[in-house]
């Protein structure tokens, strides 16, 4: 029989979301339903959280194991109980990470330590009083009979709590019951000042080590009611009276007496300088008492980015899973500067962000090269400039550019070089607004010799990738998909150099970029893991995750989006393509799949063949493809197929509800599978918007019957950003009988590039 839990989750598909809106011309702020993800996939959380914020308060439950995967975003929509309060939080990724400087308001005795205990303070909850939205969450705490609420700035947050029973009141700080726990740290309470603050080193990520890789994060905490009580623990000892704890089993509480419907309120604010820095944040950001206020300057914020890209049409329920998503994309990188412009930089010295820019820190690059980049360039590409300005600024300070990275620690997780495809698609997006000469000299000096990142990652293998034109299996066991993702980096540093006027370099890494051709095996017809003396890895079968990162030989086959056309001649022609394609699409799998041999949609490897249709001629097969993915998506907790990885499932759903999919790393311009909703418009700074209009679009409606422009038919499956930025709008009509002709002309398929 099924568990309890699953039952529960079972369940979640058909209740009415926590943050359920059905009524009509909602605005995009109000459509955003931030459980959209909370469930059994997508490791997204609902707190608080200014756009692109350093902190974000949200809460964390207990779980039956904490090493399981579903306690890795710390909040499962399944659970019913709360345990704290974090004040960093990282959406969407698959390892437990950050829910830093845990807090929880408690009522009662503090008879138990909460060092390193999840357990010992935590209260059971409800989603009838559950209340989330961009900047803001409330929840009641049933256990301890208190209803809370949080909303923040970007380095600041304010919460008010009121005690109902009429108990003795406290707060508990519990830094040990963070997602990794604490190598190192220390609390001082100031109860005339009535503050808390102090600091906590932690890291880890993956390895569950906070000792590994670790950063700093310093806080300050402030209250509107004077401490009645306050004290702290050592390890399973209680000091009452004491100030002060430090080490890696150290907690803290305050109390203000029994209180009956009396609110008590807290300001908070970090920093990843100094406590000083923490207490600037607060000061500057949080001037006041009054949660309202900064709550409707934290809504009006989030309206104007959430407003860059409107659409019309669909259902409801589409909308708030459109929204969603790209609310989603607005969370991370996170701006990592304080507001004095001091940041930690990769060599663990402070630095100043130049004036008027912002750096950023948390990059999930090998994720959001193939959605999130473009997205965010072409929604935010002041913010898109300065995170590429940033992702220099590491390189200069740790010596080579970040892969994977959290805060000022390289961790590296992932195969491949991503940075370059994320920054390319970016600049050719329209984020331009950053050291370009400088970017494509370190592009450079990091492609040709392994230079790791703050001693980790960097370009690995490269020597043998250089001098064998793959990396070999028996070196590295992730060796054929780090050559594809290899490949890709290649060419996208190519268009850097090419925008930079580095005709040379342009065409060394354009030809590098095609070693990929070195991996495909005539016996297989597989892009096949090789060894360091030329052999093909065996034994072997298309599902086969040896040589390959989370996938295997089938899905990755399709990893070559710079050059399709090669690829396909190499495989026999478009026919045996189509053929290959069709079987591979015959399934689309959600979850964990990497042993597959078919379409894994809750992975990014296998997000852009879903687009090849496109280069063979059968437009109206990727066309319906598209459409049943962005049937796998939805408005509940249960609404995302995998992992959201910072945002990147959430923007493919974005791009492929609007009908453009960014395919190619590094070049402007999209594949045309046609929208789902009736007009869609994309804000851009130069006020030339994309426009798209389609006459019938619904989610019956997958095929294109025409586009025009300008009165004339087009049949092109691809365009390039700067006809859309025209200004000139594109008709579709959409019908719900496949066109097998449009777009079916050798002259309609998108570039490939040699």
């Amino acid at each position: 029989m099924p568990t309890f839990k699953f039952l529960i989750a079972a369940l979640l598909l058909l209740v009415v979301p926590a943050n359920n809106v059905w009524a009509q011309n909602l605005t995009p702020y109000e459509l955003v339903n931030t459980f959209i993800g909370t469930g059994n996939e997508g490791n997204c959380f609902p707190g608080a959280q200014a756009p692109f914020g350093m902190i974000s308060i949200s809460p964390n439950n207990t779980f039956d194991n904490y090493e399981d995967a579903a306690s890795r975003p710390g909040y499962k929509y399944w659970r019913t109980e709360i345990n704290g309060f974090g004040m960093t939080h990282f959406s969407g990724v698959g390892c437990h990470a950050m829910q830093d400087l845990q807090f929880l308001p408690v009522t009662g005795c503090l008879n138990k330590t909460p060092v390193n205990d999840k357990y010992a303070y935590y209260s059971k909850f409800s989603h009838q009083r559950e209340k989330a939205m961009p900047g803001y969450y409330a929840v009641t705490l049933d256990d301890y009979g208190v209803d809370t609420k949080f909303t923040t700035t970007v380095h600041a947050g304010i919460t008010e709590l009121l005690f109902k029973e009429g108990k003795a009141a406290h707060l508990v700080f519990a830094p040990t019951n963070s997602a990794n726990g604490i190598g190192d740290g220390s609390l001082h309470i100031d109860p005339n000042g009535m503050t808390i603050s102090g600091w906590v080193s932690t890291g880890g990520f993956c390895w569950r080590d906070p000792k590994d890789r670790p950063y700093k994060l310093y806080f300050v905490a402030c209250f509107n009611t004077s401490f009645s009580n306050y004290g702290v623990w050592k390890g399973s000892r209680q000091q009452a009276g004491q100030a002060d704890v430090e080490g890696d089993d150290m907690a803290a509480f305050v109390s203000f007496g029994e209180l009956k419907d009396k609110t008590v309120k807290m300001k908070m604010a970090i920093s990843y300088v100094s406590i000083n820095n923490a207490k600037e944040n607060l000061e500057r950001e949080i001037k006041h008492w009054d949660f309202d206020r900064i709550y409707e300057s934290t809504k009006a914020q989030w309206a104007d980015y959430l407003s860059r890209i409107r659409v019309t049409g669909g259902t409801e329920a589409e909308r708030q899973t459109f929204y969603t998503a790209v609310y989603h994309n607005l969370l991370h990188p996170n701006i990592y500067n304080d507001v004095n412009g001091e940041y930690m930089g990769f060599d663990d010295k402070v630095h100043r962000v130049e004036a008027g820019r912002n750096q950023y820190a948390n990059f999930s690059l090998w994720d959001t090269y193939r959605t999130s980049a473009a997205l965010q360039a072409m929604i935010a590409p002041k913010e898109a400039s300065d995170m590429i300005q940033s992702l220099l600024h590491d390189a200069e300070q740790g010596g080579a550019y970040p892969n994977w990275s959290m805060n000022n620690v390289e961790y590296g997780v992932m195969n491949g070089y991503s940075t370059f495809p994320f920054i390319a698609t970016m600049y050719a997006m329209g984020a331009q607004n950053f050291d370009l000469q400088a970017v494509k000299e370190m592009m450079k000096r990091v492609s040709v010799k392994h230079i790791k990142c703050k001693g980790h990652h960097g370009w690995a293998n490269v020597d043998d990738y250089m001098s064998l034109g793959y990396v070999p299996v028996d070196k590295y066991g992730h060796g054929a998909s780090m050559t594809l993702e290899y490949c890709i980096d290649d060419f996208s540093i190519a268009q850097i150099c090419k925008a930079a006027g580095d005709s040379a370099a342009y065409s060394y890494y354009t030809d590098r970029a095609q070693n990929f051709e070195n991996l495909f095996d005539q016996e297989t017809q597989m892009l096949r893991p090789r060894n360091t003396n030329g052999s093909f890895l065996s034994p072997f079968a298309p599902n086969s995750q040896k040589g390959f990162n989370e996938g295997n030989a089938e899905q990755y086959f399709w990893s070559v989006p710079h050059n399709i056309d090669c690829l396909t001649d190499l495989a026999g022609g478009k026919q045996r393509v189509e053929e290959r394609l069709d079987r591979f699409t015959s399934q689309i799998k959600n979850g964990w799949a990497p042993d597959e041999p078919y379409y894994w949609l809750g992975n990014e490897p296998c997000f852009g063949s879903a687009y090849v249709y496109n280069y063979l001629g059968r437009a109206w097969k990727s066309q319906r493809l598209v459409r049943q993915i962005v049937n796998r998506f939805n408005n509940t907790p249960n609404g995302l197929p995998g992992d959201d990885d910072a945002g990147a499932m959430s923007a493919l759903y974005v791009f492929s509800a609007i009908g453009l999919y960014p395919y190619i790393p590094g070049i402007g311009g999209f594949i045309i599978t046609g929208p789902l909703f009736e007009k869609v418009e994309i804000k851009f700074a130069n006020r030339k918007n994309i426009t798209l209009n389609a006459q019938n679009a619904c989610t019956a409606n997958p095929y294109i019957r025409q586009i025009t422009v300008n009165g004339k038919p087009y049949r092109s499956t691809w365009i390039e950003l700067k006809q859309l930025k025209n200004g000139i709008p594109l008709h579709f009509v959409m019908d719900n009988e496949p066109q097998v002709h449009w777009g079916s002309r050798p002259a309609d398929a998108p570039p490939s590039f040699y």
